[in-house]
């Protein structure tokens, strides 16, 4: 298996799962150096031993940022200031073990466009993928992301400059669809605090 520090040298761009004949579930990292590297391992094995690299606990900072975030599932995870990755459905999953969740770095990150009724994540170096979620959850996965990365910094002690990732896209006006689905969780947080309510007294 290619050296996790050689591949993190080289800027990993995304991370994607894929089922390799003979190899099964294996996993493509894309980096900045235009290469593609085949990791015949699962992407949930490549994550943890990214984790380990950067000494990073997955659990502890899925929790932890899953909370600013006000999500339990789909968490960006921060390895460091320059490895901020958002998580993306890129396949479905045939069974349990599979991981159908691709990871991109926030950093290589030009746009998500809607095409023929398809949603792909525009990257850095001419790189477009397909993801399996609508526009408006994928814009909200990557707001959250960019939340992350700002609360990463506030924890770390990284100052942040007034950069066109971060203040950008979360200065960005709010869409008919942001508006939408905010009116949505306010609903289901609504309905949650009511059932708690009933379920106390």
């Amino acid at each position: 298996m290619k050296c996790i520090e050689e591949l993190v040298s080289k800027e990993i761009i995304a991370i994607i799962p894929l089922y390799i004949d003979i190899e099964g579930n294996s996993t493509k990292v894309i980096t900045n150096r235009q290469d593609e590297e085949y990791i015949y391992k699962s992407i949930k094995t490549f994550i943890t031993l990214l984790a380990k690299y950067f000494m990073i606990d997955l659990n502890s900072s899925r929790q932890y940022y899953g909370r600013i975030i006000g999500s339990t599932n789909i968490v960006p995870l921060p390895f460091d200031k320059d490895n901020i990755f958002v998580p993306f459905k890129v396949r479905k999953s045939i069974s349990k073990n599979d991981g159908s969740f691709g990871y991109f770095n926030i950093g290589f990150i030009k746009d998500i466009v809607e095409k023929n009724s398809k949603v792909f994540i525009s990257l850095e170096k001419g790189y477009c993928i397909e993801v399996l979620q609508g526009a408006e959850t994928a814009r909200k996965n990557l707001r959250n992301a960019y939340i992350v990365k700002q609360a990463y910094y506030k924890r770390n002690g990284v100052t942040i400059m007034e950069e066109q990732g971060v203040y950008g896209e979360l200065n960005k006006p709010a869409t008919k669809g942001d508006i939408a689905a905010l009116r949505n969780e306010l609903l289901d947080i609504k309905i949650n605090l009511l059932k708690s309510t009933h379920s106390s007294v």
